[in-house]
């Protein structure tokens, strides 16, 4: 773990869930796999983003090896509140890793909707949907172990084709304590047909903690039309402008050129012609890039 961890332990920790009883509906940067990390997390904070999680992280890993800790989780003590989510199917494991990340993060989050078939395979992700008990399992031993009571414990699922399985699911987590649950609407067979809001809803209906919506989200529009669609207390956008920021905050921060460069496609993709696209997407240094920047928009 890197960063200005001293500072941040020092600091006071937020409880999220003091975002959910505001009486505004949460704007949540998800995790997205590589792309989540501090200097995104730094960006979009800076365009009124309420709450952000880190890419999801193998627990085992995390809790085994310096390396990998160092690798996975950097933070500041600017960058609350935040969420760790980790890939986990022992509880031992998970409150373990929980624990290391407890004084310098808000709460993790048990990721049970990634589809990868790498994850599903180590019995991560999306085949947790099928496991309540050990989900709840799971849960239940992050909270006895955690002493902080506004450390949050939330999880991210996907859909059952059989939505009552989904909300029975939802139901044993809620009664174990978990602090809300996010929803993919699509199954784990599903890629890219379109998201199940109507289930969000139905989930929604049948819960008293707070349920977050995500899935195919990319505007404040989007999440205004989903919040009306499922009454879902949060949402989970990823932003595509500030690019000015972006490159200054990714120099500060020494993000990798790739990330760097994959950041800017998506941001430009709405102002890009497709000409200007295929030159832009393959320049392959950050030089290269910030020439581009200022010959074509001045940044």
């Amino acid at each position: 773990m890197t960063g200005d961890n001293v500072e941040t332990k020092r600091c006071q920790l937020k409880d999220p869930m003091d975002l959910f009883h505001s009486g505004q509906v949460v704007k949540i940067c998800a995790p997205m796999v590589r792309y989540s990390k501090l200097a995104f997390r730094t960006l979009v904070r800076k365009y009124s983003c309420d709450l952000c999680y880190t890419p999801m992280i193998v627990a085992a890993d995390f809790v085994r090896s310096a390396k990998a800790r160092d690798s996975e989780f950097t933070t500041n003590k600017g960058d609350h509140p935040l969420i760790v989510q980790f890939a986990a199917k022992e509880a031992q494991v998970l409150c373990d890793a929980a624990r290391i990340v407890c004084p310098f993060a808000d709460g993790i989050d048990l990721n049970c909707g990634c589809p990868q078939r790498w994850a599903m395979a180590e019995g991560y992700g999306a085949c947790l949907i099928n496991k309540p008990e050990l989900v709840r399992d799971m849960v239940r031993h992050v909270r006895n172990q955690i002493d902080n009571p506004r450390f949050s414990v939330s999880i991210k699922i996907r859909i059952h084709e059989d939505l009552k399985r989904t909300v029975d699911l939802c139901q044993k987590a809620e009664a174990t304590g978990v602090s809300w649950i996010t929803v993919h609407g699509r199954s784990v067979e599903e890629r890219h047909q379109p998201v199940h809001y109507d289930a969000i809803k139905i989930i929604k209906q049948s819960m008293s903690i707070p349920i977050v919506a995500n899935g195919d989200i990319k505007t404040l529009k989007d999440a205004e039309n989903v919040h009306h669609l499922t009454g879902a207390d949060g949402y989970e956008e990823t932003p595509l402008k500030c690019i000015q920021d972006w490159v200054d905050i990714a120099l500060e921060h020494g993000t990798p050129f790739t990330c760097f460069h994959h950041h800017l496609m998506y941001m430009m993709e709405r102002i890009t012609s497709k000409q200007e696209k295929k030159v832009f997407n393959v320049l392959s240094s950050t030089s290269a890039v910030l020439d581009y920047l200022n010959d074509r928009y001045g940044v």
